[in-house]
């Protein structure tokens, strides 16, 4: 996708699953029946991924922490990480054929946040013009009740709005969005086996 990230899905190394798949692809002819298949890997790993926002990085070991000035200038308020409006979490879309199984974004922020930057220059867009943000002046803890009356504690940081020329921005931590195939292959293997043996026994009826 351009732009944006991708993960593409490939069990490799795994002889034995290999030649039950040769034998699928004999018995749907012409390997059609994996595109099912597929779509059952694009499917977990995007749960895997969606898990993963839910937790703030839980599955890699935890995001880092925003800084005071970003939660400062949110748009929506939340202390939510990589969060804000949700747009970049619903970004992460599953696609598949019958060669591969595909999870990616189209929000080129992604890839920032996945890899992480170098520290960067911002100026404004105009020659002549002003940047204007707003920096953290107090830093705290906010208790938000939901519907269900679950209780969720969520910081905050408070701001004043200031303008400058020029910022010299620090860059962005790397904070991982996408499994590696390692964190997949136990499920995978499960989903690959349970999907052949049940394509064998159909056609056995």
């Amino acid at each position: 996708m351009p732009d944006g990230i991708d993960m593409t899905i490939t069990v490799k190394g795994l002889r034995q699953v290999q030649q039950m798949l040769r034998r699928l692809a004999v018995s749907v002819g012409r390997g059609s029946g994996t595109t099912a298949l597929h779509a059952r890997y694009a499917i977990i790993a995007s749960q895997w991924i969606d898990r993963n926002f839910q937790q703030e990085g839980g599955l890699v070991g935890g995001w880092k922490p925003l800084r005071p000035n970003t939660l400062a200038g949110r748009r929506k308020g939340s202390g939510r990480i990589l969060q804000d409006t949700g747009l970049m979490r619903a970004s992460f879309l599953p696609a598949w054929d019958d060669q591969k199984a595909i999870v990616g974004s189209a929000d080129k922020k992604s890839l920032w946040h996945e890899k992480g930057t170098k520290p960067y220059p911002i100026d404004p867009k105009k020659p002549g013009g002003l940047l204007w943000f707003n920096v953290a002046t107090r830093f705290g803890i906010r208790t938000r009740t939901l519907k269900s009356g679950r209780r969720l504690t969520l910081p905050f940081a408070e701001g004043r709005l200031i303008s400058a020329r020029h910022v010299d921005y620090p860059g962005l931590p790397s904070r991982r969005m996408l499994p590696k195939q390692a964190e997949l292959m136990p499920q995978l293997l499960k989903t690959t086996i349970s999907y052949i043996k049940a394509q064998e026994q159909r056609g056995g009826e």
